[in-house]
This record gives structure tokens, C-alpha cells and sequence, in this order.
């Protein structure tokens, strides 16, 4: 009988590619994950300065009308011009204490004189905050508070 002589050079290398492979993988569901993560983190602060220009800019209440319909008689109106300024002077106080330089307000409105509605919105790198990687999220946060003395 003739033995045959296996060739193993033909197996040479196959784990090593797998491996590699396989590493790529795993490096590219943590990256995405990351970049979710990332994106979702954005969007809550994002909602939170939102929530927090519109609380503020609910105070802006022209008490001089409400004291004088009698306090409780009748609802709290809101002065546009004040409404405005509140809401910008802390927004800019939220979204830099929130690590968020790039962050516009957008709309601080109050459609009924006694509801503020505020829009903000902010561009965001994709991957880990780098300016430099391509790639940006348009990210935009609505929120409503009703004035009440």
C-alpha cells in the first residue's frame, strides 16, 4: 500500500484570515454601536435644553396685566418681546452648560399668550463627536410649558 502524502500547505493560513475577519466584524458592530449611542446621548441633551429654555421662558409673565385683572381672575398672559429674550439668555446658559456650543434656538413662541413653545436644533458629528470624520445628524427638540404665576 501507498501512503499519501498530505498537503498542508493548502490549509496554511485559513484560521489567521478568519480571525481577521472576524475581528473587523466585531470592531464594526462596536463602532455603530457607539455611534448610536452617541447620537441618542445628543438627542437627550438636546431635549433636556429644550425643556429647560421652555420652563424659563414661561416666567416671562407680564404681571403688571395679571395684578391688575385681580390675582387668580384671569389667565396669565405672556409678553412676546420678554418671552423672546428669556428664552434666548437661557438657552445660552443650558446648552453650554450642557456641552452643546453648537445648539440654535430655533422658535420661542407663545401661540395662545399663555402656552411658550420652544424648537431647538443642532448638527452633530455621527462618530464620537470628530468634526473631521464625515458624516452629521440633524438633530431637533420641541417643547412646550404653560405660564402660570
Amino acid at each position: 500500500m501507498r501512503r499519501r502524502l498530505v498537503d498542508r500547505r493548502n490549509d496554511e493560513g485559513s484560521v489567521t484570515v478568519l480571525t481577521i475577519g472576524l475581528i473587523g466584524v466585531l470592531l464594526a458592530a462596536v463602532v455603530t454601536v457607539a455611534a448610536i449611542t452617541h447620537v441618542q446621548l445628543q438627542r437627550a441633551r438636546l431635549a433636556h435644553v429644550a425643556d429647560e429654555t421652555a420652563l424659563a421662558a414661561a416666567d416671562a409673565i407680564d404681571l403688571d396685566a395679571y395684578y391688575a385683572t385681580g390675582v387668580g381672575e384671569g389667565p396669565a398672559t405672556l409678553d412676546p418681546d420678554r418671552l423672546a429674550d428669556e428664552a434666548r439668555e437661557h438657552f445660552a446658559a443650558s446648552a453650554a452648560r450642557q456641552g452643546m456650543p453648537g445648539a440654535i434656538l430655533t422658535r420661542a413662541s407663545s401661540p395662545d399668550g399663555t402656552t411658550v413653545e420652544v424648537s431647538v436644533a443642532l448638527s452633530t458629528p455621527v462618530l464620537f463627536g470628530a468634526d473631521w470624520l464625515p458624516g452629521r445628524v440633524a438633530l431637533t427638540a420641541t417643547a412646550s410649558a404653560l405660564a402660570t404665576p
